[in-house]
Order: C-alpha cells, then sequence, then structure tokens
C-alpha cells in the first residue's frame, strides 16, 4: 500500500450505474462503475461469474488488480477520513470501503464532489448525493502499522501538504501563516512535528463545525497553541489533544527497538486516473478466462436481437406491418378533412341521397380505420404470442449448455423472476405498433398544420421536437430508475424464498422480528426506488404537456395575429394544433414503457448470450465406453472465490478401484468429486481420464457414464417410480425390483398409499431426509452404463447399521465400477482397500486404511476423535433416550 496519489482525466457527469444482483456483488458491480466511467466497456455478468472463481471480488486488493489487469491505472491508499472531500479533481472517482450499520464493509464509488456534497454510486441502491460529514463517519475506519520514516517521508510530498493546506485555509488561515506552521513542522525530522499539526488541525474543525469556534484568527490561535503545546509536550502526548484526532501514532505493540513504527489510521481507499495507454493495455489472451471474457463480450443490445427474432419468424412483414399503419395514419387525417368539408358542404346537400352518401362515405371511413386499428392490434397481439414462445424454445434449448458457473453466480431467485416474466415479451410488438402510430399521427399532423399554415413552420416544427426529444432525452434516467426498481424488487423475491425455505428454524428460534427489520429495509429501498422512477416518469410527462400546450398556444396566437379573418381551415388548424399535445402525450406514454420493457428484453435475452459449455450430444457419444474409468491427476490447483480449495493434488485412480475420502468439513472433499464432474476447473495442473484430458466433449461423456449420489441431487414432484427412472432411457421392471432392494427402499414403497406410483412432494417433501437418499441411491444404482460412482455424503439421514449395509450393497452393486465415496464416518472407510485424508485442500494421506491405522497418522486421529464422540458424548448416561418406530415415540428405559 503507498500514499502515492494519481492523476486523473476528465470524468463524466454522472457516475454509470450498476446494482448488484445479491448482497455478495457489490465488489463486480463496484469495479464496473470504475471500468466504465473510464471508458473501458466490461460485462457486468462475466464479472460476477469471474467473483465465483479466480478472483475474490471481496477483497480490495483483489479489485485492485483486477481493474489493473483490465486496462485502469489504479491504487489503493491509506488516508486520514477527513482527506476524502479535499481536492476532489486528483481523488475522485475512487472505490472506498465503508461500513453499514450492521458492521459489514460494503463497496462504493465515490464519484464527484458537489459542494458539501458527494456524488457516490452504491451498489445497493444506486447513484445517490451524500453529505460529506454523513460520508466521512461511514467510512470503514481502518489502521495499520508502517514505519514512522516512512509516514515522514509522505508528509514532504504534495499528496499530504495540499490537503494540510487546503484544510488551515478552510479554518481562516492566511497562506503565511499556514506556510508558518508547516514550515516549523517539516524542521522536524521526526514523525512527531506533522502528527501533532494534523492533530491539532483536525481537533481545530471539529470545533468550528460544531459551533464552538469560529474561523479566522481565532481558529489560528487555537490551532498555533495546540500545535506549540503539544511538540513541547515530552512526557504524554495525549495530554492536549485526545487520542481520537490523531491519525499517526506509536505502536505500542512494536517490539523491534530498531523500528519506530507508528499505528496509521484512516481509511481504505482505491484511488482510479484513467485508462492505461494503448502499450499497457491488457491483452486479452493474457488474462484469466472469466476476465478475458468480461473484457470481450459485447454490450447487450436487446432491441437487436429481438428485431433478429421477429426478421427470422416466417409470417413477419415488417413492410406490411409499416403500410398498414401509414394507411390508417392518412384515414384519420382524411377523416378529418372530410368532417371540415362536411361544415362548409352541409348547405349544399339538399336531396336525401346525397345526405345518405356523404353519411356512407363517412360510416365507410371510419369503418375502415376501426377495422385496420383491430387488425393491427390482432396482428401484434399473435406476433406477441409467437414471439414468446420462440423465446421459451431458445431459453430450453440454451439452459442445458450453459456452464454451471452462470448458476452459481445468479441467485435462484433471478432466475426464477426471469421465468416469471417472461409473458411480458407479448406485449413488445403492440408497444412497437403503438409506437409507429403515434410517430405517423405526430408527422401528419405536422404536415397537415403546415399545408394550412405554412408562416407556422417554426412554432410547429418546435412542438414536433419536444414531442419527441423530450421522451428520448429522458430514457437514459428512466433505463436507470426502471432498471433500480427491479432489481430491489428481484431482492425482495430472494428475500421471499428464503423466509419461506427457513421459516421453521425462524419460528424456532423466534427472529420473526428480526426478519421483519430485515424485509423492512428492503421494502424501504423498493419502495424508494419506485418513487423515484414514479417522480421522473411525472416530470418528463408533466415537462413535455406543459411546453407542448404552450407551444402550440403560441403557434395559433402567432397564426390569428397575422390574419385580418377567420377564414374555414382555421377550425381545421385549431383541430390539428390541440391534437398535437395529445400525439406527444402518447408518444411520451411509449417513452415511459420502453424501459421497462427493454429491461425486461434485457434479463431474458441474457442467457442466450451466455458462453456455453464444449458438449456432445446423447445420441453421438463422443467414443464408445468400455470398462471401469482411470483418473489421474498431476499438479492440480482449484481456485474459487479468489481462494485455492485444492492444491498439490496428485492422485492416480486405477480401473475398478474403490477409494474412500475423509477429512474435516470444508477440507474439499466435495471439490476433488466437483473436479470430476466439471464444477470445477484446474487453475494449474492435468486431468486425465482414461489418458485423455476432459476437455468439453470428454466431460459431457464422463457425465453420462457417472453414477452420484449427493443430498443436493433434486427429487421431483412426480411419483417414485419416475424418480428412480428419471436417469434411464428405457425402464426395466426386474432391475427396478432389485435396485428396490439393494438401496432398501422396499419399506418406502410399501409405506406410500399408491407404492411406486406415490408422487413424493416438491423436492421429495413426503419423504424423510433418510428415505430422500435411498431414492437418490436407487436412481444411480439403476444406471446401467456406470464407469465412474462418485458418492458424497450418500447415506446421511440413516443411522450406523442402515449407512453400513447400504455402503456394503452399493459395492457389491458396482464391483468393477471405479468408485469414489466422501464420508465423515471414518470406521466404515476401513473395508476399503484405499483411503486419502485431505486436509487445507491437500491430499495429506493416502494409503491402505489398515495400515494407516496401525500409525500415528491423520487417519488414526480422526478414527480416535470419532471413537471419543460415540463414546463420551453420545455413550455419556445424562441422556434421555426416545425410540421413535412406526409412528410410534417411547422412551428407553435406562441400563
Amino acid at each position: 500500500m503507498s500514499f502515492h496519489w494519481l492523476t486523473r482525466r476528465q470524468r463524466p457527469l454522472l457516475a454509470p450505474e450498476v446494482v448488484q444482483t445479491s448482497s455478495m456483488d457489490c465488489g463486480p458491480a463496484a469495479l464496473k462503475c470504475l471500468l466504465e466511467g473510464h471508458g473501458v466497456p466490461v460485462s457486468y455478468g462475466r464479472l460476477r461469474e469471474a467473483c465465483q472463481t479466480s478472483v475474490d471480488g471481496t477483497s480490495i486488493d483483489t479489485i485492485e488488480d483486477i481493474a489493473v489487469q483490465l486496462g485502469l491505472r489504479a491504487e489503493q491508499v491509506l488516508i486520514p477520513r477527513d482527506f476524502i472531500g479535499i481536492d476532489d479533481a486528483q481523488s475522485f472517482p475512487a472505490l472506498v470501503v465503508v461500513r453499514h450499520a450492521d458492521n459489514f464493509t460494503h463497496f462504493v464509488v465515490v464519484w464527484a464532489r458537489h459542494g458539501n456534497w458527494l456524488q457516490i454510486m452504491d451498489p445497493a441502491v444506486g447513484r445517490r448525493w451524500i453529505s460529506l460529514r454523513r460520508f466521512e463517519e461511514q467510512m470503514f475506519a481502518h489502521e495499520q502499522s508502517v514505519e514512522a520514516n516512512d509516514w515522514r517521508a509522505w508528509c514532504d510530498t504534495e499528496d499530504f501538504l495540499g490537503p494540510m493546506r487546503q484544510r488551515l485555509a478552510a479554518l481562516g488561515l492566511s497562506q503565511a501563516a499556514a506556510q508558518a506552521l508547516i514550515s516549523q513542522a517539516a524542521a522536524d525530522k521526526g514523525w512527531f512535528a506533522f502528527g501533532a499539526l494534523d492533530a491539532s488541525v483536525r481537533l481545530c474543525a471539529a470545533l468550528v463545525a460544531a459551533g464552538g469556534l469560529s474561523r479566522g484568527a481565532e481558529s489560528m490561535r487555537l490551532a498555533t497553541a495546540l500545535f506549540r503545546d503539544t511538540i513541547s509536550s515530552s512526557q504524554d502526548i495525549l495530554a492536549i489533544i485526545p487520542r481520537d484526532y490523531w491519525s499517526a501514532f506509536p505502536d505500542i505493540t512494536n517490539t523491534d527497538a530498531a523500528r519506530e513504527m507508528l499505528l496509521i489510521s484512516g481509511s481504505v481507499v482505491l484511488k482510479t486516473a484513467g485508462a492505461q495507454t494503448p502499450a499497457a493495455a491488457p491483452q486479452s489472451d493474457k488474462l484469466p478466462p472469466e476476465l478475458a471474457a468480461a473484457l470481450v463480450e459485447e454490450a447487450p443490445n436487446p432491441l437487436r436481437q429481438f428485431w433478429l427474432m421477429l426478421r427470422d419468424e416466417g409470417g413477419f412483414r415488417p413492410w406490411l406491418l409499416a403500410g398498414v399503419v401509414a394507411i390508417q395514419a392518412f384515414a384519420l387525417l382524411a377523416e378529418a378533412l372530410l368532417f371540415r368539408g362536411l361544415l362548409e358542404i352541409t348547405g349544399e346537400l339538399v336531396q336525401p341521397i346525397q345526405r345518405y352518401a356523404a353519411l356512407a362515405g363517412i360510416v365507410s371511413l371510419a369503418t375502415l380505420a376501426g377495422l385496420l386499428d383491430i387488425g393491427l392490434a390482432t396482428l401484434a397481439i399473435r406476433q406477441g404470442r409467437h414471439l414468446e414462445v420462440r423465446l421459451r424454445q431458445a431459453i430450453f434449448a440454451k439452459l442445458p449448455r450453459l456452464k454451471d458457473r452462470y448458476f452459481q453466480s445468479r441467485p435462484i431467485t433471478d432466475m426464477a423472476d426471469r421465468n416469471h416474466n417472461i409473458h411480458a415479451i407479448r406485449a413488445v410488438p403492440s408497444l412497437v405498433v403503438q409506437g409507429m402510430q403515434a410517430i405517423g399521427e405526430l408527422v401528419l399532423t405536422y404536415i397537415g398544420i403546415l399545408v394550412i399554415a405554412p408562416a407556422s413552420f417554426g412554432w410547429a416544427s418546435a412542438v414536433l421536437v419536444a414531442a419527441m426529444t423530450i421522451p428520448l432525452l429522458t430514457q437514459p434516467v428512466l433505463n436507470e430508475r426502471d432498471l433500480r426498481v427491479r432489481n430491489h424488487g428481484g431482492a425482495l423475491h430472494g428475500f421471499y424464498l428464503d423466509a419461506l425455505l427457513g421459516l421453521a428454524p425462524i419460528r424456532a428460534h423466534r427472529s420473526q422480528a428480526a426478519v421483519s427489520r430485515q424485509h423492512e429495509s428492503l421494502l424501504v429501498e423498493w419502495a424508494i426506488a419506485m418513487r423515484g422512477l414514479m417522480r421522473w416518469s411525472l416530470a418528463a410527462n408533466g415537462l413535455q404537456a406543459l411546453l407542448c400546450t404552450a407551444l402550440v398556444g403560441a403557434l395559433l396566437l402567432s397564426h390569428f395575429s397575422g390574419e385580418t379573418a377567420v377564414r374555414g381551415s382555421d377550425l381545421l388548424l385549431i383541430f390539428w394544433a390541440l391534437k398535437l399535445p395529445g400525439a406527444a402525450e402518447r408518444f411520451s406514454g411509449i417513452g415511459r414503457a420502453y424501459p421497462a420493457m427493454r429491461n425486461v428484453l434485457l434479463r431474458q435475452m441474457e442467457p442466450l448470450g451466455a458462453p456455453e459449455e464444449e458438449s456432445v450430444s446423447r445420441e453421438r457419444p463422443m467414443h464408445a465406453a468400455g470398462g471401469a474409468a482411470q483418473i489421474e491427476i498431476v499438479g492440480g490447483k482449484v481456485v474459487a472465490g479468489g481462494h485455492d480449495i485444492l492444491r498439490d493434488i496428485n492422485l492416480t485412480i486405477q480401473p475398478g478401484e474403490h477409494v474412500a475420502i475423509v477429512g474435516k468439513s470444508g477440507a474439499g472433499k466435495s471439490s476433488l468429486l466437483g473436479l470430476l464432474l466439471g464444477w470445477h476447473r484446474l487453475e494449474e495442473g492435468h486431468l486425465l481420464v482414461d489418458g485423455r484430458g476432459l476437455d468439453g466433449p470428454a466431460l459431457t461423456q464422463l457425465r453420462l457414464d457417472t453414477a452420484w449420489v449427493d443430498p443436493q441431487v433434486q427429487l421431483w414432484n412426480r411419483s417414485l417410480l419416475d424418480n428412480l427412472t428419471y436417469a434411464v432411457d428405457e425402464r426395466d421392471h426386474a432391475q427396478v425390483r432389485a435396485l428396490i432392494e439393494t438401496s432398501g427402499l422396499l419399506g418406502v414403497s410399501s409405506r406410500l398409499g399408491q407404492g411406486l406410483q406415490t408422487p413424493l412432494g416438491e423436492g421429495g417433501g413426503l419423504l424423510s431426509g433418510g428415505e430422500g437418499q435411498r431414492v437418490r441411491l436407487g436412481r444411480a444404482l439403476l444406471s446401467n452404463r456406470s464407469r465412474l460412482a462418485l458418492l458424497d455424503e450418500p447415506f446421511r439421514g440413516l443411522d450406523r447399521d442402515q449407512r453400513r449395509a447400504l455402503l456394503k450393497a452399493a459395492r457389491e452393486w458396482w464391483q468393477g465400477t471405479t468408485l469414489l465415496c466422501v464420508t465423515h464416518d471414518i470406521e466404515e472407510t476401513m473395508e476399503f482397500e484405499r483411503v486419502l485424508v485431505i486436509e487445507d485442500g491437500r491430499i495429506v494421506e493416502d494409503g491402505a486404511p489398515k495400515a494407516l491405522a496401525a500409525e500415528e497418522t491423520r487417519y488414526q486421529g480422526l478414527r480416535e476423535a470419532e471413537a471419543s464422540v460415540l463414546k463420551d458424548m453420545w455413550g455419556a448416561g445424562n441422556w434421555r433416550r426416545w425410540t421413535v418406530s412406526d409412528g410410534r415415540v417411547a422412551e428407553a428405559l435406562p441400563t
């Protein structure tokens, strides 16, 4: 960490607004804001995925490294908190760590200073303005021990002297008086004089802010006295100025007498100074894959994707649609002209036949306009249905091909919200038709006014420009506000889902009040965002209506002031002139509806542009699989969230070998299985299956040949038979009967009312945890092409005797299949030929269980710990023991 201040390039007036999707995404959202603000386009979705894999998005050190790698000049500094608003041209934009009321840290981007207000981009709520004093209170206070000589050297630079001069000037000191104090402090070659001056100025500023001290001569006398008395005090440096006002203080924990250390107090700030020069710009081929994808991915353009989907629609005829809209607009214009003509020729329609003919003409024209309107609405509705179906088909075809990290980096509720709102796509064609109608009506009315009153060209043009430009100019603001509302709505949806899933523990721990407060805070943010959207929408609408009405009034006033007499066409001019604000209002309504529709399109079509896994279909396997799988990992290293979860993995598993994997929780056991399933990828090293690299096609083939048992495997709200045969193409009832006996499901099926045809409920809710695990085991056993079996806590929820029996049955069933079993039951692994002990992401022991148990090994330590728990804890006599069997509960008598 250094104290160097960087120069900056000219920044935009407003910070790019990026609202985080989940509570862990403030780092990627703040980084995207900084990069976009400096002209470095980057994909927020790919940044989020990168922070779930190769980088840690919660660390400001990592954010700094990523910013530099992606082409930004950035440096992390530690400054006193009251330095943040001084010399904002050198300070901002900057990423600052703040602390919320719940004591959790959070990243925000400080973009600019406007007087005593700071413009910040808070990923939790979006762009907002906050007073400088309040923001200083929210900044996270950080302390770091540094050498006194380094801090003293920093005080001689403009990074310290510049803000010091401005702070003294803010107290009302003249330039000469301020320079005298600084020169006196600089005369001391140690750190204490500058430390005392800094503390004296901070104390005086606090007194001025509280109204206890006036600026000018009084502040100068007090600051000078405080500084003089403090540096002359050799006994107790806190005798005059309290500790809270010192940003540099002796580190009393320092034990090295040869080095004088200071404890520096301040806030961590990541300062940026624009994009790098082209020569120093990042090369995408030298970046990690996730960051390279974030840098090269094009900005989403939902309208272009929407147009491509419409163009591919067989029945879509844009020229026909435009022609019908034009005909309808001309029909409305002709209808107005016809009514105007009737006023002049009414006296000439003497014969009844003439009047009937005129009436028939009016009715025919009105009927034509109505039929055209109905036809356009029908066409738009039909096109909307077709578009929704095509989009659903595209998403359903895309989802199986998406990488697993795409789903890992997004909340479940985010995907559910997209699926729920996909019906909104139907309204897009109707919105387009209404927009074309509004534009056509505006343009033709404008032309009609010019034909009647050519002298009104200026005022009519002004009305047209105001009607069309105000909605366009307010689109960026409305887009941001609408997206903010939707993001806060997504957070509320996630809260509802979490509350429903955790309803039982919430009630058990009587935490309803805490949950309600958290919900209220989210609801308040959503309400503020919604009010902001409504405020801007109404302001834009009101401005357009007021301006257009005023311009129409000026048009009519200008026209009639130059006329000596009222003509018959003047009535039509008044009609069309007054019609302009109404047409402008309809066009403005389209403009207000567009942001919501654009954001819906953006969210729905975002998965279609996400990168896919390389794969092969089931019908065209990569090669004919034969025999058990052989696995070899050389120098393997796996990174997730910027942290090593597996490292130095060197492992060879022969075909047909059964291997147990043990270790403490969080050691990396499940991550090792996830590597074989493709959930993780190697950052370093090589992974070979049957001598071939586990690339996209090989991974797809291995998944088809793998039996996987894990408590996270989904149980569907279908019958027990459907759940068991989910992974097979054809049902072999004899094999189903055999696996029911092997997996212990015979008692489960007999207990269910409809046997194998009984629906299991959502997520297997009608089954106990142990019964659900048996169903998962039965599904895996039914796969007759398994070359690899991966068992991760396969019998969770079952008692020890049942676990032992089912494990024995599963190993017999998969005899000759390569099998890896992750378990916390250490004693059960004694029956395996080989056991791996994983600790802190490393394989620390690998060998035969009996050989490891005969020595002082970690494996033997785990066995002894398990035996101690069973004997001293579960076997203690202070337990009351209850037996639950066949729906009955009975207390066992003490022995």
